[in-house]
């Protein structure tokens, strides 16, 4: 890699950097950005006057002081644009819309009837999607199975048929918007370890409903393995899941469990033993993993910005 690449991958990822401090925290001023990305006060002044060229920032007021020069207070613009989560079933495709701060525009579920090809439920859903919000910036597509995550193929996803399945790519020819295919748990991993500030730190994430596959982040990255099978859950004899002897090897600080009814949260709770101090039970609404997949687009989408400047 050449010095211009080796400069641009630093202005590609201090952009990142700073749109994903905003994106957790809702608002920051400079000096707050500095302290949390690491970067130099020259380097957020320039990265934020160049996203405020693009008027994908806004100003939001200003900082309280009890003396002294007050400190402007910066945000994602919120009708910059939106993003739409698709969360892929066999007998329904769960949708939402969401602005540039993860506030909920639209929720719908497509059902998909017997006969019915679930790609072309998808083409319709997003249709109509587009139809209904204006300036789509990305759609995160998220199910279960077995996925290339660089290449972006679905190389298995059995509940709805698909083998070496070229998603991003049959999505982005016909809507002509950036996509990103992943396994339905780690967008919703991403989206709850930022909503719960553990987002730099090592946690595993449990979903009920979601018994082949656990997300695992260590030092704040998403744990992939091969074809994103790291997290892989086989039930023992008895049909237990042994998420207590993975807790004891991989040395989490934090567990969160997504769950639906009281029963797998208490028989969750009950198994944890010694890591109940850890342990962090979050509701999970139907519509859970499409906005987790559509927060995961966003952050990935981020990485677009640069070429915008």
């Amino acid at each position: 890699m050449g010095c211009k690449e080796l400069l641009d991958q630093m202005k590609r990822n201090n952009i990142k950097q700073i749109m994903l401090c905003l994106m957790t925290r809702g608002r920051a001023t400079k000096a707050e950005l500095v302290a949390d990305t690491g970067l130099s006060m020259s380097t957020v002044s320039s990265c934020i006057n160049s996203l405020l060229k693009l008027t994908l920032l806004t100003t939001d007021g200003m900082e309280d002081s009890s003396g002294g020069r007050r400190s402007t207070i910066y945000s994602m613009k919120p009708d910059y644009g939106c993003f739409i989560g698709l969360d892929v079933y066999s007998d329904k495709i769960v949708a939402i819309a969401q602005d540039c701060q993860a506030q909920l525009l639209s929720q719908t579920v497509f059902p998909i009837t017997a006969g019915e090809k679930t790609i072309n439920v998808l083409s319709d859903a997003l249709r109509q999607l587009f139809a209904e919000n204006k300036n789509v910036l990305g759609i995160g597509i998220g199910l279960s199975g077995r996925i290339n995550s660089q290449e972006q193929i679905i190389v298995s996803a059995p509940d709805v048929g698909w083998e070496f399945v070229h998603l991003r790519e049959i999505v982005e020819r016909q809507f002509m918007t950036f996509t990103y295919v992943d396994h339905r748990i780690n967008g919703t991993a991403v989206h709850q370890g930022m909503a719960h500030q553990l987002h730099k730190s090592n946690y595993l994430y449990l979903a009920e409903g979601v018994d082949e596959k656990a997300a695992l982040i260590l030092d704040g990255r998403l744990c992939r393995g091969v074809d994103n099978t790291a997290g892989s859950l086989a039930k023992t004899e008895t049909g237990e899941f042994p998420w207590i002897t993975m807790l004891r090897f991989l040395g989490v600080s934090d567990v969160l469990i997504g769950y639906q009814t009281e029963k797998f949260k208490e028989a969750l709770l009950k198994e944890a033993g010694e890591f109940n101090g850890r342990i962090h039970c979050i509701p999970q609404t139907e519509n859970a993993h499409a906005i987790g997949i559509a927060v995961a687009a966003q952050r990935e989408w981020f990485e677009s910005i640069y070429f915008m400047l």
